[in-house]
């Protein structure tokens, strides 16, 4: 007798988060000041993404002195994606932008720019980690930027977290076919 067996799995609707760049905030003397003067009064990190869509970005931002408000804008290629409006009141703290004015469709494997800019007469205070690429560096595929100039052995100290589309009701299918079995016989000689 043959039996056949069909497994059958079901996977529901599923958004996972994901980090596509993360760095902690080091040491006070490891920061450092953009120009005050636009258009160099900015800082970005470009990294390569792993995600979907944007779930949010955050800044470990310095001294708020007199500036004001902090934006996060993505680019591609020097294009502009889309914007936030950030924070004016933290000082030393995570600025956290989550409110996109467009929602943008990312593909895996490119490289983004994650900019930060601040309104007002101040610079920003950023921070960064040392010692990229290629040797100890786990942020190896980006490089930082301060005003128009690349820092390709600094990280800035942000946080990228991102979503992957939707896994819908997807069915997976296997058939194990399991082989009649039959007990041993026993000849008997007479």
């Amino acid at each position: 007798m043959k039996a056949t067996a069909l497994l059958l799995l079901m996977v529901g609707v599923a958004f996972p988060l994901v980090v596509g760049y993360h760095v902690e905030p080091v040491k006070a003397e490891w920061s450092g000041w953009t120009s005050q003067q636009a258009p160099n009064n900015r800082v970005s990190e470009v990294l390569t993404c792993n995600f979907d869509s944007l779930a949010y970005v955050e800044l470990f931002a310095g001294a708020k002195d007199a500036g004001g408000a902090y934006t996060a804008i993505v680019l591609d290629s020097g294009a502009e994606l889309t914007r936030s409006a950030g924070d004016t009141v933290l000082d030393h703290g995570w600025i956290s932008f989550s409110d996109w004015d467009n929602h943008v469709a990312y593909t895996k494997g490119k490289q983004y720019e994650f900019r930060f800019t601040r309104s007002g007469s101040d610079s920003i205070q950023y921070y960064y980690q040392g010692g990229n690429p290629a040797l100890s560096d786990p942020y190896s595929w980006g490089w930082m930027r301060v005003g128009g100039t690349d820092e390709v052995c600094m990280d800035l100290c942000a946080r990228v977290y991102g979503r992957m589309n939707a896994i819908d009701t997807t069915f997976w299918g296997a058939t194990c076919l399991i082989p009649s079995w039959e007990p041993p016989y026993t000849q008997r000689n007479t």
